[in-house]
């Protein structure tokens, strides 16, 4: 009998998670947060919980994933004037119908499959190296 090598258990790593932005959220109090609520472009199930802070001294950005839940938290820390500039550039957003992706690149990689399944076997919290926003504005 031939062994067929079955797709779906054949993983590959990435160290780039890409998001759709579904809805966009403000705290405004002590500390502005922007809170946007994505799902995955190349990964199949889930969902993302981006949140926008203020930076301080000791922040650090980095992305969380669990292991109980189809969930990623991902924390992103930037100045009060990039904060006030990423608004502008998200209000410009609401003429157009195309949704804002943006690619969060990872220190370390990630497993899926070729279906874009996540394989985690334990929750995982990674280094955010560089972000990046794609907001259609027309």
């Amino acid at each position: 009998m031939k062994s067929i090598r079955n797709k779906k258990n054949i993983w590959n790593k990435t160290n780039n998670v890409v998001l759709r932005v579904d809805n966009i959220g403000l705290i405004y109090g002590k500390n502005i947060r922007i809170l946007l609520d994505c799902g995955f472009e190349n990964i199949s199930r889930g969902r993302c919980k981006l949140k926008l802070k203020k930076k301080t001294k000791d922040t650090i950005d980095d992305l969380f994933i669990h292991s109980d839940k189809a969930l990623m938290e991902v924390n992103v820390h930037y100045n009060l004037s990039d904060l006030n500039e990423i608004l502008k550039y998200l209000s410009y957003k609401k003429n157009s119908s195309k949704k804002i992706k943006i690619q969060v690149k990872i220190s370390d990689s990630i497993m899926t499959n070729y279906l874009g399944d996540l394989y985690i076997s334990d929750k995982t919290k990674i280094k955010i190296e560089s972000i990046e926003w794609d907001i259609p504005i027309m």
